[in-house]
C-alpha cells in the first residue's frame, strides 16, 4: 500500500515538474520578451520613418496629379490598406513567434538549475545520495558542475560513512 502512494507521489510529482518546466521564471520571460519587443518597435519605427520619406514624393506626385492620378491614389489607397492588413498580421505572427524563443530559451537555460536546487535542498536536509540528474539535451556548460558537485556529495558521504 505505500509503495503505491509512493509511486503516485512521484507520478504526481512529475507531472507538477513537467507542467512548471514551460514556465521557470514567468517574470524573467516576460521581461526577456519585453526588452524584444521593445527592440523590435524602435526598428520598426526607424523603418517607418525610412520609407515614409522615401515614398512621400511619389505619394504627393500621385495626389497632385491630373485625372489619372484620382484612379491610381485610389489604388494606391487600396494598397496601402492590404499592407497596414499584412502588417499587423505578420506582427501578431511575430510577437508569437518571439514569446515561443523567450519561453524556450529561458527553459534551455534556467531549466538546469532546477536540478542543482533539488540536490543542494538534499545536501542540506542530509541525503549524501542524490545526485544531480540533467535532460540529455541540457547546455553542456552545466555537466561539468554537475559532476563536480556530484563529486562532492559521494566524498561527504564516504567521509559520513568512514
Amino acid at each position: 500500500m505505500e509503495a503505491i502512494a509512493k509511486s503516485q507521489a512521484t507520478t504526481n510529482g512529475k507531472h507538477k515538474r513537467r507542467a512548471l518546466n514551460a514556465i521557470i521564471q514567468p517574470f524573467l520571460q516576460f521581461k526577456m520578451l519585453l526588452y524584444m519587443l521593445g527592440s523590435t518597435v524602435v526598428v520598426a519605427i526607424l523603418l517607418g520613418t525610412f520609407l515614409y520619406f522615401a515614398f512621400s514624393d511619389l505619394f504627393n506626385n500621385l495626389y497632385q496629379g491630373g485625372d489619372s492620378a484620382d484612379y491610381y491614389s485610389e489604388i494606391m489607397d487600396v494598397q496601402l490598406v492590404h499592407l497596414l492588413r499584412y502588417s499587423l498580421v505578420l506582427f501578431v505572427i511575430y510577437i508569437v513567434l518571439l514569446a515561443v524563443v523567450c519561453i524556450t530559451y529561458t527553459h534551455k537555460l534556467l531549466g538546469p538549475l532546477q536540478p542543482f536546487n533539488r540536490h543542494i535542498d538534499s545536501l542540506i536536509a542530509g541525503d549524501y545520495s542524490a545526485r544531480v540528474k540533467l535532460r540529455k539535451n541540457d547546455v553542456q556548460v552545466y555537466y561539468e558542475y554537475a559532476e563536480k558537485l556530484n563529486k562532492l556529495a559521494e566524498q561527504i558521504e564516504s567521509d559520513r560513512n568512514s
